[in-house]
């Protein structure tokens, strides 16, 4: 008999599995496919866009790496809505770069100097947001949090902490993951794992 975690666990792979195949599905078969990346020159396009030439890859990258570190690519595609709005070329006030808007020390740290390219950007956020998981519990809230304000401050607080701009962050990528999945972030997150 499995105990009430474990059966969440189990659920929670299954609805992971369920959306990954989705979305691929959609990628590949759709006649309008869906696209993870807007255009830079006009970030604010819609999810779903015209078809792109084949040499475009930016789709199945986004799929593979968050699939390398672990990350349900829909709870990526939510953080770079919520990070840059799809820009690859955006940098906030404080000095975080592109589609994940990266901190120029934290990527350093995770072994990226060179950060600002979009592929690099990504391998970058994901890589960052995987330890945050792994550090957290799996708890995407706090792993979100901790994203936007740093580590030290979740231990701080125990808990998502007060600070405006994080209360915004989590509640801006939980809205973008239900609007792009139709389902509630929490509990399709619990389920997030660690890379094979």
């Amino acid at each position: 008999m499995l105990s009430g975690r474990q059966q969440v666990a189990l659920w929670g792979c299954f609805v992971l599995g369920s959306l990954v195949v989705a979305a691929v599905d959609r990628l590949h078969d759709s006649p309008t496919p869906v696209r993870f990346f807007a255009d830079p020159a006009n970030a604010a396009s819609a999810v779903l866009d015209p078809p792109r030439p084949a040499t475009v890859t930016d789709d199945r990258e986004l799929l593979a790496v968050a699939s390398e570190f672990g990350l349900d690519p829909m709870l990526v595609m939510a953080v770079i809505l919520a990070e840059s709005g799809q820009n690859p070329a955006a940098v906030s006030e404080r000095g975080a770069i592109g589609l994940m808007q990266v901190m120029p020390e934290t990527a350093a740290w995770l072994g990226f100097p060179e950060f600002a390219d979009p592929a690099t950007n990504l391998r970058a956020g994901c890589k960052y947001l995987r330890q945050l998981m792994d550090m957290f519990g799996n708890d995407v809230e706090l792993a979100l949090a901790a994203y936007n304000a740093g580590p030290g401050a979740v231990r701080r607080w125990g808990t998502v902490p007060r600070y405006r701009e994080t209360q915004a962050f989590v509640a801006k990528v939980s809205e973008e993951y239900a609007r792009l999945t139709g389902v509630d972030l929490v509990t399709s997150l619990a389920l997030s794992r660690p890379p094979v």
